[in-house]
């Protein structure tokens, strides 16, 4: 069964193939925004050292990531940390989630949510195959209130390997892109809505400029009225200015009716932007990034 991370619920053991650093900040993001929103307890075990980008991803969808840590409801396990569960016994390993499982109702919370990066458990020193270790994990957490996501990057695993424990899991969670080259990801985040994550640079800069056009299109064809095109920005990590001067001129080729919406959208990237006349075309909105 197929699911969009914002329909996993209470129970589910997903897991999710990544193949690009931006689609995993995406999904690691989302679920745990995802649990913040049900007032859930979220555990991350970092095996890829992904903290820095995690917690960047999550500031630039406006969360709050330090009262968060503070409180306690978000916890980032370190690699080192993590590198431990593939040393344990099966025993230890549904003792640990036992514990872990317990202390987050013992603070008040309804469930739990866990998500672990794989990646070192491809060379276990105790030699229990991580599939040995899904199932356990799987059995202990029925009846549980917990949500548990296995998060593999492909390069880590052979596809033998991949297809094996992507059969252990019920769930796969969906997560379709417009485009993504492993440096630039766009995704439809609404109707007429659209995110650029990653960077723009002379292999792909065309594609920003048809995808503004293609939607476009679709709101002059809808049915109902929509007169804004969105672009979010705020995971844009690297634009040259050939690029920046396409969002002007795809505004000015705008009708009245519509006008090119860009959020999130970074000071460096601004000042390119007035520098191109992003300020006398009347088709062009600029929404800065919050900080």
């Amino acid at each position: 069964m197929s699911k969009a991370l914002d329909e996993i619920a209470v129970g589910d053991h997903a897991c999710v193939v990544v193949d690009s650093d931006e689609q995993h900040w995406e999904v690691a993001a989302n679920f745990v925004t995802g649990g913040l929103r049900h007032d859930q307890k979220i555990v991350y075990y970092d095996s890829a050292r992904s903290a820095e980008p995690l917690m960047r991803r999550l500031r630039e969808d406006n969360v709050d990531v330090e009262q968060h840590r503070r409180s306690g409801q978000l916890t980032l396990m370190t690699p080192e940390q993590t590198d431990k569960l593939w040393t344990m016994s099966l025993p230890e390993l549904l003792g640990l989630l036992g514990q872990t499982v317990g202390d987050a109702l013992g603070e008040g919370y309804p469930s739990i949510r866990i998500t672990d990066e794989a990646a070192n458990a491809v060379h276990r020193p105790r030699g229990i195959s991580l599939a040995k270790y899904d199932r356990a994990v799987h059995d202990g957490m029925q009846g549980n209130p917990v949500t548990l996501l296995c998060q593999y990057e492909r390069t880590d695993w052979s596809t033998a390997e991949l297809s094996e424990l992507c059969d252990l899991h019920s769930i796969d969670v969906a997560t379709p892109a417009i485009y993504d080259d492993g440096l630039l990801r766009i995704t439809r985040q609404a109707p007429f809505s659209t995110r650029v994550s990653g960077e723009i640079d002379f292999s792909n800069r065309h594609l920003v400029r048809g995808i503004i056009d293609k939607e476009l299109d679709r709101a002059l064809r809808a049915l109902q009225h929509h007169d804004e095109i969105e672009v979010h920005l705020e995971s844009l990590r690297f634009a040259d200015v050939t690029t920046v001067v396409q969002f002007v001129q795809a505004a000015e080729s705008f009708p009245q009716s519509h006008r090119l919406v860009l959020y999130g959208v970074q000071p460096l990237v601004r000042r390119v932007l007035d520098r191109c006349g992003a300020a006398f075309t009347a088709q062009l909105t600029m929404v800065e990034v919050t900080p």
